[in-house]
Order: C-alpha cells, then structure tokens, then sequence
C-alpha cells in the first residue's frame, strides 16, 4: 500500500502523456516521502540568505531577478552546504523579482535534482517527478500577485538521517515567472545545494574497545612490552602508543585480525592476559575483574560481527 502511494505520490499528472513517470530509486523515494510528511511553506524568512549566481530566463534574455538560498542548523545565524546525517535543519529561499513584474500575476516554482531525477513540488507540498516539459512544471505557489520579495520556507528545523535519509545532495532551484512576459520564466542558474552526510554506524565491537578496551587495558598494561622495540616485539600483537597518529584504530584493526584470523585467537587473547599460556609478561588481568569482563565482551562482539 506505501509503495503504492509513494509511486503515485512521484508522478505527474500531465494532461497528455499516456505514460507515469516512475522513480528511479529507492533513495529518491525516502527524501521526497520527508518532504512530503514535513515541508513546510511559509512567508517567514530568516537573516540574510546567501544569493544564487547567474540567474537567468528561459529565452537567454538578462534578467535582473534575484535567486537566494541557505540551509542552516542555527537558524540562520549561518549557513551550510553539508550537514551530519543526525542534525536538524532548515532550508529557506527567496526570490526577488524583476520591477517589471511587481504587482503582476505570477506562479512561484521550486524544482530540485536529485541524481539523475527531477522534481518539482505542487502547491499542496506533493513532489512530482518532472520530465523537463514547461507544460509539466508545476507551481508551488501559483497565481499570485508578485512582490518585491518572495520568501520561501521550503523545510524547517528538520533531520534527514533519523528519518532514512543521508549519503544524498540534493540541488534545489527557484523559478517565477509572470503574465508581463507570457512563455517565459525566471530561474536560478546556480542550484542551491544542499548534502546530507551517510550515516556512519559504529560498530558493537569498535564501541566496546574505545570505552572498555583502549586506555585501560592496551595503554595502561599491553604496550609497556608489546610495542616496538619491547621486550615482547616478536609478539603478533604489537600495539600503537597514544603519540601515533590513529592509534586507536591500528590498534583495534591489530585485535581483530588476531581474533578472527589467528588459530585460537579468542582463546590467547584471554588466556595469556591471566598470566596463561607462557605468557612472558605475568598477570596483567586478575581473574575475576572489571577489566577481564570487558575483554571477555569485547571479544564476543568480534566474533559475532
């Protein structure tokens, strides 16, 4: 039934195909079906939005129109192009129309790319899926009488990545155009950009050796022999020191190949910390402790990852 609805939701409704243009991916379908449920259009504006190069018309005519743009995550204190996945923002637009065509009737136009798709958005805040044609731009505020300035709120204080959607960019344009000059139309040349960054997902395992695993049992007890140039450097486990650049990742790399790559890895690795299996440097970890139970995790969640 949602597949349904959002198939229907991407179409055009164009008076003379006989075709429905379909989407092209499932990521096209999670950003619109956001901007469907949360867009928001208003005449509220915010600070002093950055201005959209190169405007131009249809025709290749010069226009004195303006085009501005910005996403912001302080509400226009300042203003962005990338943004994590998890941070709510705002987009806000505005457009200033040439003197010309003050107080005539005009539509309103708010188009955006995504990948290889476009889509334009109708007055009800629905996103269509735009074959290029002006017969299917839709209006986003039609007929209405032009002002000097033309704020857009396109989405407000919003995060994409709890929502399903991140690793995308989306390009947003902005057009007008007005009885004064019939058959043409008014846009910004340069889109407003706008990515939202991939979801980066850590991983049981990395989050138990950063908290658990690191500094309290690597940098506190193993790298005193097991480091370059220690008493145990013939060791397969040679761990990195706070001074090396990334170390905590080399250093969880190193116990994860041991674990799934070496014969017993799991085994050693708990074993010999005990003072077991002729291991040269003692008892490091008393048996029952703290820092036993969280190697004894940490290795768990290797091994299921």
């Amino acid at each position: 039934m949602l597949r349904r609805s959002l198939a229907k939701l991407l179409t055009t409704d164009s008076k003379a195909s006989d075709a429905m243009f379909r989407y092209k991916s499932v990521r096209s379908l999670k950003v619109l079906t956001v901007f469907f449920l949360l867009i928001l259009f208003s005449a509220n504006t915010v600070g002093q939005l950055p201005e959209l190069e190169m405007p131009a018309s249809v025709s290749g005519i010069p226009t004195t129109a303006k085009f501005f743009g910005g996403a912001t995550a302080d509400q226009g204190s300042s203003y962005a192009n990338s943004f994590a996945f998890d941070l709510p923002i705002s987009i806000f637009a505005e457009i200033q129309v040439e003197e010309a065509h003050l107080n005539t009737m005009g539509n309103l136009y708010i188009i955006i790319l995504l990948g290889e798709d476009y889509f334009v958005r109708d007055e009800n805040g629905v996103y269509h899926i735009w074959d290029l044609t002006l017969g299917n731009l839709l209006a986003a505020s039609p007929e209405k009488t032009l002002q000097a300035n033309e704020p857009l709120t396109i989405i407000e204080n919003v995060a994409f990545g709890p929502a399903g959607v991140s690793g995308v960019a989306l390009n947003i344009f902005l057009a007008y155009d007005s009885v004064a000059t019939l058959g043409e139309i008014y846009y910004s040349g340069t889109p407003l950009i706008v990515a939202i960054e991939k979801e980066v997902v850590e991983s049981a395992s990395l989050t138990l050796f950063t908290s658990n695993i690191s500094q309290p049992i690597i940098q506190s007890r193993c790298v005193v022999c097991h480091v370059s140039g220690g008493s145990a450097s013939n060791s397969s486990l040679i761990y990195a020191t706070t001074q090396a650049p990334e170390f905590q990742t080399t250093n969880y790399n190193t116990l994860v190949n041991y674990v799934k790559n070496v014969q017993n890895g799991a085994g050693l690795l708990l074993a010999k910390p005990q003072g077991q299996a002729s291991h040269g440097g003692g008892v490091q970890l008393a048996n029952p402790s703290t820092e036993l139970t969280h190697l004894q995790e940490f290795i768990n969640a290797v091994a299921a990852e």
